[in-house]
């Protein structure tokens, strides 16, 4: 998994960022970077579930698996069960916006750090997904690279 360091600038999949709008990453860990340790509040764990089930942002074709130190091997790709369900993680992202407007991206990996490692997530995320201001899904038309430029 790609790290970023929680609150800079999004630069992961520039083209799913609607043009003019500024995102800030929350949640991209890797097992060479230490992050804040901790229990969310109550409720956070069902509500980033089902943001995670719901709205699935910048999909991608192929899955990101957790590098991070785990007592037994996990599932590939990583699943969790949400309303009966089971619902792959790894290789989408969830998007909320922040009491102050900013828009807030982690990967939908985010549950299982928070669930299995102890993640604590910034508390702006952690709010605005208390507070389910998920960013709509929207279409967003990626260049095709075979006919860039043409």
């Amino acid at each position: 998994m790609t790290w970023y360091s929680d609150l800079s600038q999004y630069s992961y999949l520039p083209e799913s960022i609607p043009a003019g709008q500024t995102i800030l990453n929350v949640g991209w860990l890797d097992s060479g970077h230490d992050f804040p340790l901790g229990d969310p509040p109550d409720g956070f764990l069902e509500a980033l579930a089902e943001l995670c089930a719901k709205y699935g942002h910048a999909r991608t074709r192929g899955w990101h698996g957790c590098d991070l130190p785990h007592a037994e091997e996990l599932d590939y790709p990583c699943t969790i069960e949400v309303g009966g369900e089971q619902v792959a993680l790894g290789s989408a992202e969830v998007r909320v916006i922040s009491d102050d407007g900013a828009m807030l991206s982690a990967p939908n990996l985010v549950l299982h750090y928070v669930s299995y490692h102890r993640y604590l997530p910034p508390t702006e995320f952690v709010e605005a997904v208390l507070a389910r201001r998920e960013v709509p899904l929207q279409a967003v038309l990626l260049e095709d690279p075979l006919t860039r430029g043409s």
